[in-house]
Protein backbone atom coordinates (compact mmCIF):
# COMPACT_ATOMS: atom_id res chain seq x y z
CA UNK A 1 0.00 0.00 0.00
CA UNK A 2 1.61 3.31 -1.53
CA UNK A 3 -0.99 5.98 -1.77
CA UNK A 4 -1.20 9.56 -1.31
CA UNK A 5 -4.83 10.84 -1.64
CA UNK A 6 -5.04 14.86 -2.11
CA UNK A 7 -8.55 16.93 -2.35
CA UNK A 8 -8.60 20.60 -1.80
CA UNK A 9 -11.49 22.41 -0.24
CA UNK A 10 -12.22 26.51 -0.11
CA UNK A 11 -8.73 26.59 -2.24
CA UNK A 12 -7.46 25.97 -5.52
CA UNK A 13 -4.27 24.31 -5.06
CA UNK A 14 -1.44 27.45 -6.70
CA UNK A 15 1.43 25.81 -8.98
CA UNK A 16 3.88 26.20 -5.94
CA UNK A 17 2.72 23.18 -4.28
CA UNK A 18 5.45 20.40 -4.13
CA UNK A 19 4.01 16.91 -5.32
CA UNK A 20 3.11 15.24 -2.31
CA UNK A 21 3.30 12.00 -3.63
CA UNK A 22 6.96 12.50 -3.80
CA UNK A 23 7.65 14.20 -0.52
CA UNK A 24 5.64 11.22 1.01
CA UNK A 25 7.68 8.76 -0.51
CA UNK A 26 11.41 10.36 0.20
CA UNK A 27 10.05 11.05 3.77
CA UNK A 28 9.13 7.31 3.78
CA UNK A 29 12.38 6.07 2.37
CA UNK A 30 13.94 7.86 5.07
CA UNK A 31 12.17 6.85 8.10
CA UNK A 32 12.35 2.94 6.21
CA UNK A 33 8.47 2.69 5.81
CA UNK A 34 7.44 0.73 2.63
CA UNK A 35 3.54 0.91 3.04
CA UNK A 36 1.62 4.10 3.63
CA UNK A 37 -1.52 6.22 3.13
CA UNK A 38 -1.94 9.36 3.53
CA UNK A 39 -5.20 11.71 3.02
CA UNK A 40 -4.05 15.15 2.25
CA UNK A 41 -6.40 18.26 2.57
CA UNK A 42 -5.63 21.22 1.22
CA UNK A 43 -7.84 23.94 2.90
CA UNK A 44 -8.13 27.60 3.84
CA UNK A 45 -8.17 28.92 7.29
CA UNK A 46 -12.08 28.98 7.82
CA UNK A 47 -12.28 24.91 7.56
CA UNK A 48 -9.10 24.52 9.03
CA UNK A 49 -9.85 26.33 12.27
CA UNK A 50 -13.80 24.15 11.91
CA UNK A 51 -11.23 21.32 12.39
CA UNK A 52 -8.99 22.88 14.89
CA UNK A 53 -12.20 23.54 16.86
CA UNK A 54 -14.12 20.40 16.84
CA UNK A 55 -10.74 17.86 17.37
CA UNK A 56 -8.39 20.04 19.13
CA UNK A 57 -11.08 22.49 21.17
CA UNK A 58 -8.70 25.22 19.45
CA UNK A 59 -11.36 28.02 18.07
CA UNK A 60 -8.27 29.46 15.82
CA UNK A 61 -6.95 28.38 12.12
CA UNK A 62 -3.48 26.56 12.36
CA UNK A 63 -1.17 25.78 9.22
CA UNK A 64 -1.39 21.86 9.30
CA UNK A 65 -3.44 19.11 11.59
CA UNK A 66 -2.29 15.32 11.72
CA UNK A 67 -4.51 12.66 12.40
CA UNK A 68 -2.90 9.51 12.62
CA UNK A 69 -4.99 6.54 11.80
CA UNK A 70 -5.84 4.67 14.71
CA UNK A 71 -5.41 1.04 13.52
CA UNK A 72 -3.24 0.64 10.09
CA UNK A 73 -5.41 -1.36 7.32
CA UNK A 74 -3.04 -5.07 7.17
CA UNK A 75 -0.75 -3.39 9.70
CA UNK A 76 1.46 -6.13 11.90
CA UNK A 77 3.70 -5.79 14.49
CA UNK A 78 6.24 -6.25 12.15
CA UNK A 79 5.13 -4.04 9.37
CA UNK A 80 5.09 -0.49 10.33
CA UNK A 81 2.68 1.18 8.44
CA UNK A 82 2.63 4.89 8.21
CA UNK A 83 -1.22 5.92 7.73
CA UNK A 84 -3.94 8.96 8.70
CA UNK A 85 -5.02 12.41 7.28
CA UNK A 86 -2.94 15.60 6.95
CA UNK A 87 -4.88 19.42 6.44
CA UNK A 88 -2.58 22.44 5.37
CA UNK A 89 -4.20 25.74 5.43
CA UNK A 90 -2.74 26.90 2.49
CA UNK A 91 -3.19 31.04 3.53
CA UNK A 92 -1.51 30.10 6.56
CA UNK A 93 1.90 28.40 4.81
CA UNK A 94 1.91 31.67 2.72
CA UNK A 95 1.82 33.88 5.83
CA UNK A 96 4.33 32.23 7.65
CA UNK A 97 6.70 31.80 4.54
CA UNK A 98 6.31 35.33 4.99
CA UNK A 99 6.91 36.04 8.40
CA UNK A 100 9.70 33.70 8.19
CA UNK A 101 11.12 34.68 5.35
CA UNK A 102 11.26 31.49 3.23
CA UNK A 103 9.64 30.90 -0.08
CA UNK A 104 6.37 29.14 0.30
CA UNK A 105 7.11 25.78 -1.17
CA UNK A 106 9.83 25.46 1.42
CA UNK A 107 7.43 26.32 4.19
CA UNK A 108 4.88 23.63 2.31
CA UNK A 109 7.83 21.40 2.07
CA UNK A 110 8.14 21.75 6.19
CA UNK A 111 4.74 21.49 7.61
CA UNK A 112 3.69 18.42 5.42
CA UNK A 113 6.91 17.02 6.63
CA UNK A 114 5.81 17.71 9.84
CA UNK A 115 3.02 15.86 9.44
CA UNK A 116 4.41 13.15 8.21
CA UNK A 117 6.50 13.03 11.28
CA UNK A 118 3.73 13.23 13.65
CA UNK A 119 2.20 10.19 11.74
CA UNK A 120 5.28 7.99 12.01
CA UNK A 121 4.95 8.25 15.73
CA UNK A 122 7.35 11.72 16.38
CA UNK A 123 6.23 14.39 18.72
CA UNK A 124 7.45 17.83 20.22
CA UNK A 125 5.40 17.88 23.37
CA UNK A 126 6.44 20.47 25.83
CA UNK A 127 8.66 21.89 23.76
CA UNK A 128 8.81 25.45 22.26
CA UNK A 129 8.07 24.98 18.56
CA UNK A 130 9.26 29.30 17.90
CA UNK A 131 12.89 28.13 19.81
CA UNK A 132 15.94 28.71 17.82
CA UNK A 133 17.55 25.55 18.78
CA UNK A 134 14.77 23.08 16.77
CA UNK A 135 17.82 21.12 15.69
CA UNK A 136 18.25 19.70 19.22
CA UNK A 137 15.27 18.73 19.33
CA UNK A 138 15.09 14.71 17.93
CA UNK A 139 11.89 15.33 15.44
CA UNK A 140 12.42 18.80 14.66
CA UNK A 141 15.90 18.59 13.73
CA UNK A 142 14.79 15.28 11.74
CA UNK A 143 12.37 17.47 10.15
CA UNK A 144 14.65 20.22 9.26
CA UNK A 145 16.97 17.84 7.39
CA UNK A 146 14.49 16.20 5.40
CA UNK A 147 13.44 20.01 4.32
CA UNK A 148 17.10 20.60 3.50
CA UNK A 149 16.97 17.42 1.42
CA UNK A 150 13.82 17.68 -0.61
CA UNK A 151 14.10 21.53 -1.02
CA UNK A 152 17.48 20.32 -3.15
CA UNK A 153 15.80 17.98 -4.56
CA UNK A 154 12.58 19.93 -5.34
CA UNK A 155 12.74 23.31 -5.50
CA UNK A 156 16.75 24.01 -6.85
Amino acid sequence: MQEVEVSSENVDPPDWVPDPARITVTVCRALQRERWAVSLLLCDDGRIRELNRTYRGIDEPTDVLTFAADEPRGANDTDAVLEGDVAVSLPTVERNATVFEVPVAQEFLRVYVHALLHLAGYTHDGYDLSSANVADHPMLGLQERLVKKLDKEFLS
